[in-house]
């Protein structure tokens, strides 16, 4: 028969090797996730370029979107593409987003903040950040202030600011190492496959290449442009030299045509190409726009001024010039509401 104290002594080494072995997991688990989590595909990405050039305010991967707040200082949401089950998953104004799997990536912008916010007061109030989809395991990649961004594989390309040389662009892993300068100019990129498409900044605004090493650095169309995306095999921009109308380089053919006859000050693509929505900004048609690229018919959706023009799904987001009022347009029968994400009680 066991005596009492063998019993107690039998069931305390118990209880230790229970507790050894449950921390032992939650250290390992701890160090799984917090571990980076590689892309298996080289040339993943995490945003349109129509939408970065409009800000980068909206991303999506997989059902989810990611967000910036307009309501909430541009602080990061998420919300499922029903738009609902709207979370809160930082504090940080945010923009460029770029998500992708587990991992949000996006530039920080706290110095635009109200002097209320918190964010304030975090470590850096400008960087280039990564963050679980989840809203935890925040990670500071590049502290300095930083603007566009693309995600492409395992490593971001962004803008990268030198307070002597100003801004450059830079590539860096979604590790945070191995942060290697691609062109000296500043310019926003635009990646497709292995290149990277930009206008010039400082000696011309033509239209460039660059490979994602950084090299065969070429001009491919000259002229004076801006406002660079690419969407199925062209790139589309505006000509300044033809006060902002908009164009479209065939990359295959090395053709470029205007698509429109009025000044425009943003537009955004439906990722078949077929349609533009665009913001006629010459001074009496002001208004938000779609163009069918095929048949060269022009509709006005709203009139007015307004910005920041996202596709994402079936829904373009886009909001008033002066940010009072944010809206959602159903793709598929253009019916516009006022977009007021409500986070769950």
């Amino acid at each position: 028969m066991n005596k009492p104290g063998r019993t107690h002594h039998i069931r305390n080494r118990i209880i230790t090797v229970i507790l050894i072995l449950a921390a032992a997991f939650c250290f390992g688990f701890v160090q799984w996730n917090s571990r980076i989590h590689y892309y298996s595909d080289e040339h993943t990405t995490g945003n349109t370029s129509t939408n970065l050039l409009n800000g980068g305010l909206f991303a999506e991967s997989g059902d989810t979107i990611y967000f910036a707040n307009p309501y909430d200082q541009n602080s990061l949401y998420s919300m499922d593409k029903k738009l609902s089950h709207v979370k809160k998953l930082h504090d940080d104004y945010t923009s460029y987003i770029n998500a992708a799997g587990r991992y949000i990536f996006y530039t920080r912008r706290n110095d635009k903040k109200g002097t209320d916010s918190q964010a304030l007061f975090s470590f850096s109030t400008t960087g280039l950040y990564r963050i679980n989809s989840n809203g935890q395991g925040l990670k500071q990649l590049y502290r300095e202030p930083s603007q566009s961004l693309s995600l492409l594989g395992n490593h971001i390309f962004y803008q990268h600011y030198d307070r002597k040389l100003g801004l450059q662009l830079f590539r860096i892993g979604i590790d945070g190492k191995k942060d290697t300068m691609i062109l000296k100019e500043g310019a926003s990129p635009v990646i497709d496959d292995d290149t990277i498409y930009y206008t010039g900044l400082d000696s011309d605004h033509s239209i460039h290449s660059i490979s994602t090493d950084g090299g065969s650095a070429r001009v491919i169309y000259e002229g004076n442009f801006t406002g660079l995306s690419f969407v199925k095999g062209f790139l589309y921009c505006m000509d300044m030299d033809n006060d902002y109308t908009l164009c479209r380089l065939d990359l295959s053919t090395g053709e470029m045509t205007h698509l429109t006859q009025v000044r425009i000050a943003t537009y955004n693509i439906s990722r078949d190409g077929a349609t533009v929505y665009y913001q006629i900004d010459n001074g009496s048609d002001n208004g938000l726009y779609a163009l069918d690229t095929k048949s060269g018919a022009q509709t006005q959706l709203r009139s007015g001024n307004f910005n920041y023009l996202h596709i994402i799904d079936h829904y373009l987001f886009f909001e008033n010039f002066d940010g009072s009022t944010a809206y959602v347009m159903n793709l598929a029968n253009e019916q516009i509401e006022e977009f007021h994400p409500k986070t769950a009680k």
